[in-house]
């Protein structure tokens, strides 16, 4: 079972496959924490913009209630009945008040809205004790009078601010037993033609105007609701306004993140309940008057979450389609194919070499089944190849064995001429035929394809004795070696005689008179050493030059067949190296040197000079 597991995490598809899934992985994991950024930002941003386009139409709604309670309230001040009313400082005509009295319930009345956003209004001449008022039917029984209003302490300090709230919100006095809130205000009444005040406009605004809007805004929302008024700020509950200290304490500004200018958003802690919100503040068209909302700073976490664990089941649900899909793809397109290519490998182990159409597919694996196919027809064809060649090989071994010579009866009969010449006096027969006996003893003994450097000299002093007798000798050789102990360094057998053959049949024959043949062996540097075969032939063509080493033809009348000056070269190269091999220097008609560069390398066959045959 271990192996079968070993097996299964070794094979490529489950390589595959646990890359593809890791990638997946490393991808979901680097896209997941992106998205988190991203999402983390982007539903902040969203939070606060979206709670400030809330709050404005928050603030737009109280504007316009506002806006509508100021409206009349201009209407008021401009009126000329209203003015005639403040200008006359001894009543004496009642139709004056009656008109500015009708004016002014009129205009009150045909707005439905006003009645609930204004409780009331007084015009005060300040020549006169009498007043003008229009008020909400709920609150006409109730009588007041220019002293009460004079005498109230918020008066003069409403006086002096103008169109503010200057002291927020209070309960009205007029009306104590019904504790109502209201915003009061004071407006001027001015002389139509002159800069002069002849009188004032009390008014008493509803908290309405801010708590019906503020009731709607909350219907949908969890926020919370705070309102700034003059020093003032009040936190909105159950459609009321309760006045309360400072509560935040701020964390960060957050302003960047707002659409307008006039908007602030900042990150605050609530000191009551030490919980961090996000307070959005807008201004209202009423002077020292804005608008606070307090978003919960969890909630932002809460919908950063939900967004982000929707995010995370969407990327593993996409992760693990893409790796079912893997693996069904995988078991289709590798694991079927390399499944049948392994059981046609194990029936081609079993014997049978016949072909299978079936692991031909049009695809890479394709191709290999078609190469295990003609893979295996070859060997087929191979083994009954290899069978008839068995067959031939042993009538060829028993027509040799018929035909075989003894070598020793070669060697037994060189012999005898070579005593048969001493006898008659001919000692270069005797010295020949020796010659010629010690190298086919050489040639036919052995396979080895190494030896020393010294055993290479004594084969090609027999070899050069032979050519030496067969050209009169017209030519000699002079071997110089610079240390003994380099005679026992490894050289490829047969490396100098193509050498010296080409030396003699290229080099001095052509020249038709005496030559010399120098074989020089030195050391060049601790790693290498050198042969120099040099002569004083006729020199080589430099185009000759050029390619002879790339020549694969051998000598034509070589006693070595097929053993040429470019195939001792490649032989060097490809048993020491590159950096090894021939190099040749010549000049026309004066000489020729090729030189062999080999590694200072000591043969296991030792050279030993005691025992030399010469």
């Amino acid at each position: 079972m271990a192996k079968r597991l070993r097996l299964s995490f070794s094979s490529i598809r489950t390589r595959i496959l646990l890359i593809v899934i890791s990638l997946v992985i490393l991808i979901s994991g680097i896209i997941t924490i992106a998205s988190f950024f991203v999402v983390s930002i982007n539903l902040q941003q969203n939070l606060y913009q979206t709670s400030e386009t809330r709050l404005s139409f928050l603030c737009a709604s109280i504007d316009s209630n506002i806006s509508s309670v100021k409206s009349f309230i201009h209407s008021c001040q401009t009126s000329s009945k209203i003015s005639a009313f403040a200008l006359e400082e001894e009543p004496c005509d009642n139709r004056i008040r009656l008109e500015a009295h009708a004016f002014a319930k009129d205009t009150y009345y045909s707005n439905v809205a006003l009645t609930t956003q204004l409780i009331r209004l007084v015009v005060i001449g300040r020549g006169r004790d009498d007043i003008v008022q229009a008020v909400s039917s709920a609150n006409s029984s109730v009588a007041v009078s220019k002293e009460t209003i004079l005498a109230l302490p918020y008066f003069e300090t409403l006086r002096t601010n103008v169109n503010q709230a200057s002291i927020g919100i209070v309960s009205d006095p007029f009306l104590p037993t019904r504790q109502v809130s209201m915003i009061p205000f004071v407006y001027p009444i001015y002389h139509p033609y002159l800069a002069d005040e002849i009188g004032y406009i009390f008014t008493e605004m509803s908290t309405s105007v801010i708590t019906e809007p503020a009731n709607q805004y909350l219907a949908d929302s969890g926020s919370r609701l705070f309102f700034r008024i003059a020093d003032t700020y009040y936190q909105y509950e159950n459609n009321q306004l309760l006045a309360c200290e400072y509560p935040f304490e701020i964390i960060e500004d957050l302003s960047a993140y707002s659409l307008r200018k006039d908007t602030s958003i900042q990150r605050v802690l609530m000191r009551e309940e030490a919980k961090e919100y996000i307070m959005i503040t807008k201004p209202l068209n009423m002077e020292r008057g804005a608008v606070i909302e307090c978003v919960d700073a969890n909630q932002l976490s809460i919908n950063i979450l939900k967004t982000f664990s929707l995010i995370v089941l969407i990327i593993i649900a996409a992760a693990s389609f893409i790796g079912i899909f893997l693996f069904w793809f995988l078991q289709r397109t590798v694991t079927v194919p390399v499944s049948r290519l392994q059981s046609r490998i194990a029936r081609i182990e079993q014997g049978d070499f016949s072909r299978d159409p079936s692991t031909e597919w049009n695809h890479e694996l394709g191709e290999i089944g078609k190469t295990i196919n003609n893979l295996s027809e070859n060997v087929f064809l191979l083994m009954n190849q290899r069978i008839e060649d068995e067959k031939q090989k042993k009538d060829y071994e028993y027509k040799m064995l018929q035909s075989q010579i003894n070598p020793h009866f070669l060697y037994n009969t060189l012999n005898s001429i070579k005593w048969m010449a001493t006898i008659q006096n001919a000692p270069g027969i005797a010295e020949m035929t020796t010659s010629l006996s010690r190298l086919l003893k050489d040639i036919s003994k052995g396979t080895k394809n190494l030896v020393s450097i010294g055993h290479e000299l004594d084969l090609i002093r027999d070899y050069f004795t032979i050519q030496q007798y067969r050209y009169g000798g017209t030519i000699t050789m002079d071997i110089q070696v610079d240390d003994d102990s380099l005679l026992d360094c490894e050289i490829l057998k047969f490396t100098l005689q193509p050498l010296v053959e080409n030396a003699i049949f290229h080099g001095i024959e052509p020249k038709g008179t005496a030559g010399r043949i120098t074989i020089h062996l030195y050391q060049t540097t601790p790693q290498s050493i050198r042969i120099d075969v040099s002569d004083d032939g006729i020199g080589i063509e430099p185009e000759t030059l050029k390619s002879i080493l790339d020549n694969d033809s051998a000598t034509p009348s070589s006693f070595f067949k097929e053993i040429g000056i470019s195939n001792v070269h490649k032989r060097l190269q490809y048993e020491f190296g590159e950096e090894y091999g021939l190099s040749i220097n010549s000049r026309k008609g004066e000489f020729t040197t090729i030189s062999i560069l080999l590694p200072f390398r000591k043969s296991e066959e030792i050279y030993d000079k005691a025992i030399n045959r010469r």
